[in-house]
């Protein structure tokens, strides 16, 4: 298979996350005003704000345990629910 199809500059393919991280949330909430995806390893209960919401405009839902980002929501804050040990969310930021 020619990997050049896609993105004839480039010499692999690329998925739509570039970059991954663990969402710390010891220290309080985590924010990325640019925006970011979030997946959870194990499930839990997020609280986060979309890009373009504020803070009052907060949504509160269950996520399903991933290893690939599904959720097509770009986030810029997830929330600490003070929750022990605190849920095992990533952040991803893509292209």
């Amino acid at each position: 298979m020619d990997q050049k199809v896609h993105r004839p500059w480039q010499n692999r393919t690329m998925g739509n996350i570039t970059r991954e991280l663990p969402i710390d949330l010891s220290q309080g909430d985590f924010t990325d005003e640019r925006g970011f995806f979030v997946r959870s390893a194990v499930g839990g209960t997020l609280k986060y704000c979309p890009v373009g919401n504020e803070d009052s405009e907060a949504i509160t839902k269950e996520i399903v345990p991933s290893a690939l980002f599904i959720d097509p929501v770009v986030c810029r804050k997830v929330f600490d629910l003070g929750e022990s040990p605190d849920p095992e969310f990533y952040a991803g930021w893509g292209i």
